[in-house]
């Protein structure tokens, strides 16, 4: 087992040197205070895998090795508490942004990035200004002459079991009805596994005085298509289903049908909800509906996923109504509904004393994800 001892005059310089000098994947195996500062035991995690060999460490190694791993994350966690205080003394308008995106429902990764880009010399209510502004900036919203009611096809609403489909497929139907009119417009029911998916559809289409047709499968669709190209506008009602489901990769047939995929996502799901069904249902699509706004106190986490995964906005749906809930996006509206929401008093908004611990978690978690990277890289 070959360490190495490192002299700094404080934990964080400390930590900066080793992952210099071993690489992020080192190891501290103990600290003490020092005439200088502090001392640190530490070793790169392969030479402490195989000390002297090239085979791999038998099962006590392992435990071992396990056991320095979860020393390593515990450390991490106590200084990056101890990092966070500094931060605070530091630089406090970086840290008001990042207490501003994580009260507001924004994630880890947005918050650091726009944090470190924050021009030098802003704080107070000029640093809130430019937070706002990149927000709006970067929220990707579909322009108004590229909405795709009014420009025609053939649509899928596509999306997690519950995030609206069917109420925001009727909402748009009812938009096409007065754009091209009734007889221009057909909605296709191919949601074979919900009960009572084909009656709703039928009842809006009644109402609404429009063609409604089904399709139980990809091929009975790739059938149907060709019989209603005289209609404008095409809606498909696909079924809901969990992002680990296999039978949601059915989805990606719809392109080679010529039907243009449009996400459906719940405003006020978790933030790793959507992100698991960005990841399974929106790669490839056009756009993105945003439905229940209404139902969202803080969306933060929903504007957060569009903005890194790059999918423009197309709608914006809020409350029950047919079609008056449905709304063209405005950035500028959905960023100041965000950061208020970050104002909520509730429960689950984070104290001062909250966020060193915040901090420690989150490190002990990007040195995990580190070891197994590592581990998996090997």
């Amino acid at each position: 087992m070959k360490t190495r001892t490192f002299v700094a005059s404080s934990a964080r310089e400390g930590l900066a040197r080793i992952r210099a000098e071993l690489g992020d994947d080192a190891v501290v195996l103990s600290t003490r205070p020092h005439p200088q500062g502090v001392e640190i035991l530490a070793g790169a995690y392969g030479e402490l895998a195989a000390p002297g060999t090239s085979e791999a460490p038998d099962a006590a190694g392992s435990r071992i090795l396990s056991e320095l791993a979860r020393l390593r994350g515990l450390l991490q966690n106590q200084l990056a508490g101890f990092a966070w205080s500094a931060s605070r003394r530091r630089d406090p308008a970086r840290v008001a942004i990042l207490q501003a995106l994580y009260a507001a429902g924004f994630g880890g990764a947005l918050a650091r990035t726009l944090a470190a880009r924050l021009p030098r010399g802003s704080e107070g209510e000029p640093a809130q200004r430019w937070l706002r502004q990149v927000l709006i900036r970067n929220l990707p919203v579909l322009p108004a002459g590229h909405d795709p009611v009014a420009r025609g096809g053939a649509f899928a609403l596509v999306g997690t079991t519950g995030a609206g489909k069917t109420t925001t497929l009727a909402k748009l139907a009812a938009r096409g009805v007065e754009v091209h009119g009734a007889g221009a417009v057909a909605l296709v029911a191919a949601d074979a596994w919900r009960v009572g998916a084909e009656t709703q559809l039928r009842i809006y289409a009644d109402l609404l005085g429009v063609g409604c047709f089904v399709a139980r499968d990809a091929d009975a669709l790739a059938r149907l298509l060709p019989t209603l190209s005289a209609h404008r506008l095409i809606l498909i009602d696909t079924a809901g289903f969990a992002p680990a489901d296999p039978r949601a990769q059915a989805m990606q047939q719809l392109d080679a049908l010529g039907v243009r995929r449009v996400q459906v996502v719940a405003a006020g799901q978790q933030g790793a909800a959507i992100e698991q069904a960005l990841a399974r249902f929106g790669q490839g699509a056009m756009a993105c509906i945003l439905s229940k706004l209404d139902e969202a106190p803080q969306p933060g986490a929903a504007l957060d996923a569009l903005i890194r995964h790059r999918l423009p906005l197309a709608y914006v749906t809020s409350g029950q109504r047919v079609p008056e809930d449905l709304h063209r996006p405005n950035a500028v509206y959905l960023v100041d509904r965000a950061l208020k929401g970050g104002q909520l008093a509730t429960p689950y908004a984070l104290a001062s004393e909250d966020w060193a611990l915040v901090a420690g978690v989150e490190a002990e978690r990007d040195a995990a994800d580190a070891i197994v990277a590592h581990r998996h890289a090997g």
